[in-house]
């Protein structure tokens, strides 16, 4: 389905599924899928399969990791106080984005999630440093997606 519809279909964490599953264009894996796909050579499967994937970092320790297994993207939250999941994390804020943005490689996007729930936050994101934004409740809890949609898409720009 998202093929036909040119969608770019990713697959949180379950890494060995959507290579068995076949059709997914990336694979998201937090800090510990990404240890346990690292423990059984999962990121050569990644790769033979032609997969992009991301990684999820909360800290300087896990940027430290990210970088070392060179991923697709590298995402950082939650930037700002979020209820769309627990996060064991505080807040990162603007800063630790500004700061992500110098430590990573220009060649590796950097994602923000975690609380950005419309286009002014995704805004101040990307003036802060990040290429993306990632979000739930800017689409999931408005009356207009199309528009919600259209307003992130020209904020990220």
């Amino acid at each position: 389905i998202c093929q036909r519809s040119g969608v770019r279909l990713w697959i949180n964490d379950h890494w060995k599924a959507a290579i068995e599953a076949g059709g997914c264009f990336g694979i998201h894996l937090g800090q510990e899928d990404l240890a346990s796909c690292v423990d059984f050579g999962g990121l050569d499967e990644i790769r033979a399969a032609g997969l992009a994937f991301g990684v999820s970092t909360h800290s300087y320790s896990e940027l430290a990791v990210a970088l070392g297994v060179r991923p697709s993207y590298i995402s950082l939250g939650p930037v700002f106080p979020t209820s769309s999941k627990d996060v064991k994390f505080y807040p990162q804020g603007l800063e630790t984005v500004r700061q992500w943005k110098s430590l990573i490689p220009p060649e590796i996007p950097l994602v923000a999630i975690g609380g950005i729930g419309d286009a002014n936050v995704a805004k101040v994101v990307r003036g802060a440093g990040a290429d993306c934004a990632a979000v739930i409740g800017a689409v999931t809890k408005v009356d207009d997606v199309a528009a919600a949609v259209t307003d992130l898409n020209e904020a990220m720009c």
